[in-house]
């Protein structure tokens, strides 16, 4: 059925053509706003008179997609479509955001009329997927039709009922939390819970899964007081986070029944993105300190151990070290989180490598290979290993966070070129298809919920200055589905005066978790249990110690304080240069992804016309300031740079280096070099180094190779990657090469930085090893002095 609409041309003010293009002024922008916006109705109208009520439109065959009634193991179908016109559920807030208030309640009378009040449907679903974008739309459609300061309020014609559905399907979801351990089964029966369903799929859980719904479930808990959703999705959450390792890295997936890790290593994309996104966005909507110190340590974790220039690494959880050769178009949300959590320096560094993506390929494939593969057949499977591109929102979401913070216009033409790719690329006669396969660029016959709710939503915001999210001064947050979660301050103070938790069943359950943790933490034998005894608190009764740090964290809770952000440089102040982008204008690196990565940056055939975004003629002429000439990059260094691990051992680890995000640091000083990560330069006569100068002899000659002391054994030294080769063939050239430390713990600092190492007398005392302190009082590493890390003996 077609929902009766008015044109969308009349939901517009007359929008002016006759505008500079790329100027970004408001015409132009509201243009833009009203293509995106066609571009939705174009897809939704389509899936309303082609497939509703069915979940899901075939965009290319112009039919609904339904489940595989055939085959329960077709869960890329079967997990995310339980008959309840998930599409619709999922765009609500596309219309609340939109402001179209009639489309907005027509959409929310077939909620009414058309789904199941009580979810008793009998369909096995995932409960990640369920959750945010079925209980996630629910709600936050519920916050826009009951709140008066928003434009689609609905007023005396809305009695509650979405909250009343949100209620009725997380009570459907719960039962999932009833493991051995707390954490919940992957997926369950909406309508007979675990029954008939094959043990096969119930196996592995992944660590976004089990701890996301902690955001719509405790938003669920604030909205009718009832504590169990919180609780019990609580506990999973700091449950997973207590299976970490001791460098704070988490593994990506887990039994729910036993709690035994799959893998060991982890990253920033698929299977854990959702994770690190609801610690920070559950710290800001509910101003929970416990969420924050989560976010603290992961990130900091992260930056230390998985960060690179161009992206974050996917890592071996216990050393640190680079496992996997590739990244996943999943990951491309992280800058828009480093945003949020006030990094906005390196989030422009990190999106850069995504905008590349999109550059060569049009989209950003799923899996991206940063190293070319030799046991690949093609040049491009050994670039591009998952070749499809399913219209995912991450880098557009990333866009959109980035854009809010720098105003950077950049980031407006990028929003435009996805916009005329969308249309150009990926648009069918009834909808949005996305790629098959970037190479070839054959479509693929599906157009999952998140186009809608996601992609075209963060797309027409970007256009939208003046959208009342933007006004809004509160704790406004998107969920990973990106619909917007808020609680005004009488809503919290209710849910805090109210809250109650009298479902004896759940409560007897959390309560037996937590007996067993307290034994497990005080038993000699806890070894045996891993990681309980990292979380040991009643989750709805906090113990006094639950702001305490864990007891074998590897971070010191002396250390942890707010970040502290730089001061960005609005756009509209009038001492920065008129009409300029930053990025376009003075960042030196803006091309060095393209050179670096040149092997595995493979442009597709059917691609080949096109053209860098950024170097578009047009927008290149506005916005890139000439006034001291064209600007130049810099060139590639020819020094090889490693990263080199002191391991914690039996040592005294000093605290954290830095919690300044942005600016690289120009002193540092450490207690100890116990625990620390040191990202190190090799200099030689001739080279040129990661800071665009040229090594001469004067600042090699003249370091003395002559040792006075010896580190004493501890802490132990760990090289990654191709590091080991550079030190051991380095220490044949003595005379002709330093070390020269780039970073440490993930932070930067700058060319002529000092790291001064306070050492106690026991540590510096003689013994074997490779560790080494020169007349000089440098640091040296088999023999080879690291020129900027000073040793100072107390």
């Amino acid at each position: 059925m077609l929902l009766p609409r008015l044109c969308v041309l009349s939901l517009c003010l007359c929008v002016a053509t006759s505008f500079h293009k790329f100027a970004f002024t408001k015409p132009e922008l509201a243009l833009y706003r009203q293509e995106t916006r066609e571009l939705f109705y174009h897809a939704f109208d389509n899936y309303m008179a082609l497939a509703y009520p069915h979940d899901e439109l075939d965009p290319i065959r112009c039919q609904p997609r339904t489940r595989n009634f055939k085959d329960d193991s077709d869960l890329d179908r079967n997990d995310v479509m339980g008959n309840f016109s998930a599409t619709l559920v999922d765009s609500l807030t596309t219309l609340a955001i939109m402001g179209d208030k009639d489309q907005f309640q027509l959409a929310v009378e077939l909620v009414r009329a058309d789904l199941d009040p009580h979810f008793d449907i009998n369909v096995t679903v995932q409960v990640f997927e369920t959750t945010i974008r079925i209980l996630g739309g629910l709600l936050s459609a519920h916050l826009y039709a009951s709140d008066s300061t928003k434009k689609v309020y609905l007023g005396v014609d809305y009695d509650g009922f979405l909250l009343q559905r949100a209620n009725s399907l997380a009570d459907r979801l719960l039962p999932a939390y009833l493991t051995e351990t707390g954490m919940p089964l992957p997926r369950i029966n909406l309508a007979h819970k675990y029954r008939n369903i094959s043990p096969d799929i119930l196996q592995e859980n992944n660590a976004a899964a089990i701890a996301s719904p902690i955001l719509e479930f405790t938003l669920l808990s604030y909205l009718t007081h009832d504590d169990k959703y919180k609780q019990v999705s609580e506990y999973a959450f700091h449950k997973v986070w207590s299976l970490r390792s001791k460098l704070d890295l988490l593994p990506m997936s887990f039994s729910p029944h036993t709690q035994r890790n799959f893998n060991h290593y982890t990253g920033t994309g698929a299977s854990i993105d959702s994770f690190y996104e609801y610690a920070l966005k559950g710290a800001v909507l509910f101003d929970d300190d416990r969420l924050w110190r989560v976010w603290e340590d992961t990130y900091y974790a992260l930056r230390k151990h998985c960060k690179g220039d161009w992206f974050f690494a996917n890592v071996d959880i216990y050393r640190g070290e680079v496992v996997l050769p590739w990244i996943d178009s999943l990951s491309a949300f992280f800058p828009g989180l480093q945003v949020l959590a006030g990094d906005v320096t390196d989030a422009q560094t990190k999106h850069l490598l995504f905008l590349k993506l999109w550059n060569h390929y049009g989209g950003i494939p799923e899996r991206w290979n940063f190293l070319a593969q030799t046991d690949q057949s093609s040049p491009e499977q050994s670039s591009v290993s998952l070749p499809w591109y399913p219209l995912r929102p991450e880098f557009v979401e990333s866009t959109y966070y980035i854009y809010r913070a720098t105003k950077d216009p950049l980031y407006l033409k990028i929003a435009w070129s996805i916009l005329q790719d969308l249309k150009n690329l990926y648009k069918t006669s009834c909808g949005l298809a996305g790629s098959q396969d970037v190479f070839t660029g054959k479509l693929q016959d599906r157009m999952e919920t998140f186009v809608l709710s996601e992609t075209l939503k963060y797309l027409f915001l970007i256009f939208d200055e003046e959208n009342e999210l933007h006004t809004d001064l509160s704790n406004v947050v998107f969920s990973t589905e990106a619909h917007p979660f808020w609680l005004h301050p009488s809503s919290s103070t209710s849910y805090h005066s109210l809250r109650y938790f009298n479902d004896r069943f759940y409560s007897d359950h959390l309560d037996g978790f937590c007996e067993r943790d307290t034994i497990a933490k005080n038993s000699v034998f806890s070894q045996a249990i891993k990681g309980i005894s990292r979380y040991v608190s009643h989750v709805y009764e906090h113990n006094a110690n639950d702001d305490q740090m864990p007891e074998n964290s590897s971070t010191s809770t002396a250390t942890i304080e707010p970040g502290m952000c730089p001061a960005l440089k609005n756009q509209n102040d009038n001492t920065a240069r008129f009409l300029n982008s930053p990025m376009l204008s003075d960042y030196e690196r803006l091309f060095e992804v393209d050179y670096r990565y040149a092997t595995t940056l493979l442009k597709p055939s059917w691609l080949s016309n096109r053209t860098s975004l950024e170097l578009h003629s047009d927008f290149y002429d506005i916005w890139c300031w000439k006034s001291k000439g064209i600007p130049t990059c810099r060139a590639a260094p020819t020094t090889e740079i490693f990263d080199v691990s002191f391991a914690p051992g039996y040592c005294r680890v000093g605290e954290r280096v830095s919690k300044i995000y942005g600016t690289p640091l120009s002193n540092v000083t450490i207690g100890s070099l116990a625990g620390i990560r040191m990202q190190l330069e090799a200099l030689h006569v001739g080279a040129l180094d990661a800071y665009g100068n040229m090594i001469d002899a004067g600042q090699i000659d003249l370091i003395s190779r002559q040792d006075d002391n010896v580190y004493s054994t501890c802490p132990a030294v760990y090289v990654s990657g191709d590091s080991k080769q550079v030190v051991k063939r380095k220490r044949g050239e003595q005379l002709l090469t330093v070390y020269r430390a780039t970073a440490i713990d993930g932070a930067p600092l700058t060319h002529d930085a000092v790291v001064h190492v306070n050492l106690s007398s026991a540590e510096s005392r003689l013994g074997s090893g490779p560790l080494r302190i020169n007349d000089q009082n440098m640091l040296m590493i088999n023999g080879v002095p690291v020129i900027n890390v000073i040793s100072v003996v107390n």
